[in-house]
């Protein structure tokens, strides 16, 4: 068997022979294991046009056994990422140090060098190991906000400004990991994107730690992306856990637009044992779907068949903590405070769909 020789980056192939006029080709199905993100191509099988668009040039050999040796593995020391090359994508990194015995949340807004629409498709990441949560916020539609570029403490950052972001990803406790949506499907980022890039990590080790937070954004050509998506996280904010108790609060939102769920996600503080999501009809609640039981981790599930919810349509989430201090516990942004939040990413793009809050377990409702 003889190996073909191509040049490519993630999902796009040429051959060598191919390389004057075309057609450049993509095959459904291969036979051949190709690195993570490559397709594979064989010119044995039927073949697809792609359309052709700049290209960086990665020469890669296809991992077949009959034709190459084992891969060698890259020395990569922990928390680097190589940034997309120039076309395909762009990196968002912060760095912060988090002295022994401390808490450090820390924000850093800056400035996104695109010229451009990104329609970005997917993601990949990576950060120190136990990060009690990272998030990417951009200012929200229609806020006039003026705020330089720079470190913050987020506490005094967010009690200044909370209202005037959107948090458009986040992630806690994994060291690495990716996040795809489906093919053709893009969040779209706006050129000269402002970011808020938020790191925020418990250092309970007697030893000083160097943090880090890294997101590479894979994009797509506007010519590729067929529909958009929209999404936010909703929480409660009249959180009050009893001492020394086990508590429990719901919460029920109803959309008002008709939505395909692509992912839902769930987040607490470390009081937090139980979080579940069910169905909810706007009059009905049914069998509970999701659960997750490590507050370390969101549990961002992805249902590669949407969810389908009709205007009037949502869920109930609810949170279960276990309260052992001797003091009520009540909503806030520390490690010491409790959340409950869900989080939702939904097609199509509409930036006026949200899952709107009709019930709660205390009967207080907030916006």
């Amino acid at each position: 068997m003889t190996c073909p020789v191509g040049l490519a980056v993630k999902d796009r192939v040429l051959f060598q022979d191919d390389l004057d006029d075309g057609p450049w080709i993509r095959a459904g199905e291969a036979d051949l294991k190709w690195p993570h993100g490559v397709q594979g191509i064989s010119k044995c099988m039927s073949q697809e046009p792609v359309v052709k668009h700049r290209l960086f040039l990665l020469v890669v050999m296809a991992l077949n056994p009959a034709c190459t040796g084992a891969e060698e593995e890259e020395n990569v020391e922990p928390g680097q990422l190589e940034p997309p090359p120039a076309g395909y994508g762009f990196q968002l990194e912060m760095t912060a140090h988090a002295p022994a015995y401390t808490e450090v949340w820390q924000c850093e807004v800056y400035d996104v060098a695109t010229t451009e629409i990104a329609y970005v498709n997917w993601i990949e990441f990576t950060q120190n190991a136990g990060t009690h949560h990272m998030t990417l916020s951009t200012p929200s539609l229609g806020t006039e906000m003026e705020i330089e570029n720079g470190s913050y403490d987020c506490n005094e950052l967010y009690e200044a400004t909370m209202d005037n972001w959107t948090m458009i990803y986040g992630n806690q406790g994994a060291e690495a990991g990716e996040m795809h949506l489906p093919d053709g499907v893009a969040a779209s980022l706006p050129a000269n994107l402002k970011i808020l890039h938020e790191l925020h990590y418990v250092n309970a080790s007697d030893e000083g730690l160097d943090l880090y937070s890294r997101v590479n954004a894979w994009t797509l050509l506007e010519s590729e992306v067929e529909e958009g998506i929209w999404g936010g996280s909703v929480r409660d904010e009249n959180i009050a856990i009893p001492a020394q108790s086990e508590h429990t609060e719901w919460s029920r939102c109803v959309f008002n637009r008709d939505v395909e769920i692509l992912f839902l996600a769930s987040h607490t503080h470390e009081l937090g044992t139980r979080f579940e999501i069910a169905p909810f009809d706007g009059t009905d609640v049914g069998e509970v779907f999701y659960t997750n039981e490590d507050w370390h981790d969101p549990m961002i599930v992805q249902y590669e068949d949407p969810i389908v919810v009709s205007a009037g349509e949502g869920f109930e989430w609810s949170c279960t903590w276990n309260n052992d201090r001797d003091e009520e516990i009540i909503y806030g942004l520390t490690a010491q405070d409790e959340m409950c939040n869900i989080a939702v990413v939904h097609t199509p793009f509409d930036t006026s769909a949200a899952c709107e809050v009709v019930e709660t377990s205390d009967g207080v409702l907030w916006e």
